[in-house]
């Protein structure tokens, strides 16, 4: 839990990417406070590169320190970090102002030999289009559950995003630097968290960023249950894996919605099944 300092060891952080080797060709961290600055170094020996991320929340001297280090830590492991995201989403909480983000961002492009951009939600980038001058890509937020869109239409309402952006900064490279699903949660207007819509979400999005060329992070790797007490509990459940390192889908066999009704339930059962392997199905 880093609200309250609590941070992983460095051998869980080894564990977990080596459970992520051989899935994933990178990873993204959001700071490099205490063990996490050590991801790039645990990374390189697992073939994992990093995108790497410096928290900036509003306190100048702590928000300078970790950009520092970051640059540090990112000079020193040029072989496997590939880019870096200065702050996540400041701009959509109101933490620090543009004119306060744009010399953070401005360092690490002068001292980095790696692409630099923050990451905020694709409307954060429109309202703000001044923001643009100041990176190398646009780090993009695509989280369709949270506009409350229906999972059988969020593939092309991401798409939609997209071609917006790319119309609003022609020639500005977009990496989506979240994308994801919740497995579990409350339903937000047409948006439904279930295990079923996660897989089928992460299918579809997965065969379109490869026909459409599509640089991106899934958001996330694992549950994290302290985000309950900062986005409620759908918070918790945006990982491919649960909080105990086991898949909650099969990731290469279909998977199919039934609805099965039981007695005494209130409505349909939903299930995630597997078949037989049918590539780029969902």
């Amino acid at each position: 839990d880093p609200t309250q300092g609590l941070l992983p060891t460095v051998e869980e952080i080894d564990e977990d990417l080596a459970l992520l080797a051989g899935k994933t060709y990178a990873v993204r961290t959001y700071t490099v406070d205490s063990t996490l600055g050590e991801v790039p170094r645990l990374a390189r020996k697992y073939g994992i590169n990093v995108a790497i991320g410096a928290w900036i929340n509003g306190e100048p001297e702590k928000d300078w320190a970790e950009l520092d280090k970051m640059i540090q830590i990112a000079t020193a492991h040029r072989r496997n970090v590939v880019r870096a995201v200065v702050g996540n989403e400041v701009l959509l909480r109101g933490d620090v102002s543009v004119e306060e983000l744009i010399p953070f961002l401005d360092k690490a492009r002068q001292e980095l030999g790696v692409p630099v951009s923050t990451a905020e939600p694709w409307h954060v980038w429109l309202k703000n289009p001044e923001l643009a001058e100041h990176v190398d890509y646009l780090g993009v937020h695509m989280l369709p559950y949270w506009e409350g869109i229906d999972a059988e239409g969020s593939i092309d309402y991401i798409m939609g995003r997209i071609k917006e952006l790319q119309e609003a900064f022609p020639g500005k490279p977009i990496v989506i630097s979240e994308v994801g699903w919740p497995s579990n949660g409350r339903t937000r207007r047409s948006a439904v968290a279930t295990v079923s819509n996660q897989g089928m979400f992460l299918r579809r999005f997965l065969q379109r960023a490869e026909e459409e060329k599509l640089v991106y992070y899934i958001m996330e790797a694992f549950d994290q249950p302290w985000k309950r007490d900062t986005e409620g509990a759908i918070g918790s459940y945006w990982g491919v894996y649960d909080v105990h390192r086991d898949p909650k889908f099969n990731f290469t066999e279909p998977i199919v919605r039934i609805p099965e009704w039981r007695p005494g339930s209130c409505g349909p059962m939903w299930y995630a099944v597997t078949g037989a392997a049918v590539p780029g199905s969902s």
